[in-house]
């Protein structure tokens, strides 16, 4: 056992603010870090690590103590006493294999096959009073993020996905964008649209552009059936709905004035405004009125995704954490709970898209909230309302300033409820190979297809028999882990790190100088730093 002694400020403030408080934060992730504080293990930082891949080999740090070989599968070979037997094509040496949630599996002397390692990771280490111990989350070196590490707007947040035959390649789904760790692995539905008439074979691209670690549980294809020009449309909870007429909005008023003819279609045009200079939380309200709206059951459509405001918090969180991310992250999983992810109680203050009608008082009331996590695609959802009478309708949306996207709205006169053909893959390529392991695994209810950064998947579906009149959705499944970026180390920030969850709307506070600073660099950041294998 080693003692660890903890810094003063932290040790005041432990006594002080937070015992008085009666452990307040005791379910949020700031327990977790005082967990780690306080647990004895041996004291290590990171001076320099070093990404190598195996094509390689020859450049290798071989004066490095450790070594890790990050596998196909997602588990790490942690190795010391290591040495490369070039003859063989080996990686020899003694040391822990951990799998893809980094758990142990074994100990001992291993050989490992340099052809099937994706990456290699060496350290230099040396005492210090930060406890390192090894992380869940891969610490990617500078030269691999230097692109993205100011403003903090990183590529990523999940698998992307693109339709093949597409004549615009850009993506049409992310899955299960907040789940960020395995406890939070959670089911995503995003919309596709209509299936095109002779198209009995759809083709999805599956890829991992971003420094994270993807576990897929499957990727189903949802095909609704639907006919005489009705729409399908999803709600956040997974229902599924047939709507037989759609009607525009008449006006759109928002902040800047008249937004209807950006929300008119589907169609990349989208409604968006900037953040707040004091403050990350001021709300912003978007009035819509509908015109000649039947009596019956509506529900409005949204077509939206998120601003780079969460990408950017996520990633300011993951740096003051800095050191301990990983270890915060595998007590998460330890304790059993599925916690907030790591945004906790900012992802609350900042809010969904609030949907409100008036009344019987002229009062404005939330009857519903679209919630949808990621960049990346925009997705559209349905949002049922409560009946209304026959004749003008007017809407309200209220939201967080700068944190959405607004691509399409519109009222849905709903039918009925439907329930789509839930399809599997028939096929699975890894770049032009079909890869059966990789099918079998998106089969398999307790298998998990691994991706790293640059892996490319093709999944191939055959629609049912009535092709031409379906609504296609993409169910996915999983979680992932975001990789450490080495050049956000110097920021951690322990104390900041617990305010970020125990104090959220101050948070923002003090963050929007900053956010503003770089708020019109994030968009181009972000899409020019996906990753590419080279």
């Amino acid at each position: 056992m080693v003692g660890i002694t903890v810094r003063q400020p932290l040790r005041r403030w432990f006594s002080g603010t937070l015992l008085s408080s009666g452990f307040k934060i005791i379910h949020q992730i700031g327990l977790v870090l005082l967990c780690f504080l306080l647990v004895s293990c041996q004291s290590l930082q990171l001076v320099t690590r070093a990404l190598t891949p195996p094509e390689e080999i020859e450049t290798l740090d071989t004066s490095s103590k450790y070594l890790k070989a990050h596998m196909r599968d997602g588990g790490i070979y942690v190795l010391r006493e290591w040495q490369i037997d070039v003859t063989s094509g080996v990686i020899t040496g003694t040391g822990n294999l951990l799998d893809i949630n980094r758990q142990f599996q074994s100990e001992g002397m291993f050989r490992v096959p340099i052809d099937s390692v994706v990456i290699f990771e060496t350290n230099q280490l040396q005492p210090s009073p930060v406890i390192i111990p090894l992380t869940i989350i891969t610490v990617a070196s500078a030269l691999l993020s230097i692109h993205c590490l100011q403003p903090k707007a990183c590529f990523g947040s999940c698998p992307t996905f693109y339709l093949t035959e597409s004549e615009n390649q850009s993506p049409v789904a992310e899955g299960f964008s907040a789940s960020v760790a395995p406890v939070l692995e959670d089911r995503d539905i995003d919309a596709l649209g209509q299936a095109e008439a002779g198209c009995r074979e759809i083709e999805i691209r599956m890829t991992n552009e971003a420094l994270e670690t993807h576990a897929v549980r499957y990727v189903h294809l949802l095909a609704a059936p639907c006919d005489n020009g009705s729409r399908i449309f999803a709600t956040g909870n997974g229902r599924f709905w047939r709507a037989d007429e759609i009607i525009e909005p008449s006006i759109c008023e928002g902040p800047e004035g008249d937004c209807r003819e950006a929300l008119l279609a589907l169609d990349g045009t989208e409604r968006f405004s900037t953040t707040d200079p004091a403050d990350l939380a001021v709300r912003e309200i978007v009035d819509l009125q509908f015109d000649n709206v039947p009596d019956g059951r509506l529900g409005l459509v949204i077509g939206s995704r998120q601003t780079l405001l969460t990408t950017y918090l996520f990633y300011q969180g993951l740096a003051y954490l800095g050191s301990s991310v990983g270890w915060g992250f595998a007590n998460m999983e330890r304790n059993g709970r599925p916690m907030d992810h790591p945004l906790g109680q900012i992802g609350k203050a900042l809010g969904g898209i609030e949907v409100m009608l008036q009344n019987d008082n002229g009062e404005w009331e939330v009857v519903g909230e679209d919630q949808e996590t990621g960049p990346i695609a925009t997705d559209v959802r349905l949002v049922p309302l409560p009946r209304v009478d026959q004749g003008p309708t007017a809407v309200r949306l209220r939201l967080t300033r700068g944190h959405w996207r607004l691509d399409y709205i519109a009222l849905a006169v709903l039918e009925d409820e439907v329930e789509p053909y839930r399809l599997a893959p028939i096929e699975v390529y890894n770049g032009d190979n079909v890869d059966e392991e990789a099918r079998a695994l998106l089969l398999d209810p307790s298998g998990l297809l691994t991706t790293l950064p640059g892996d490319e998947y093709t999944l191939v579906y055959q629609l049912p028999g009535n092709f031409k009149d379906n609504e296609l959705f993409l169910e996915s499944r999983g979680y992932y882990l975001e990789w450490m970026r080495e050049g956000w180390l110097a920021e951690e920030d322990p104390l900041k790190m617990i305010k970020m969850f125990q104090k959220p709307y101050q948070t923002l506070r003090d963050l929007a100088p900053e956010f503003k600073k770089i708020e019109s660099q994030m968009e181009e950041t972000f899409w020019n730093s996906r990753y590419e294998r080279p």
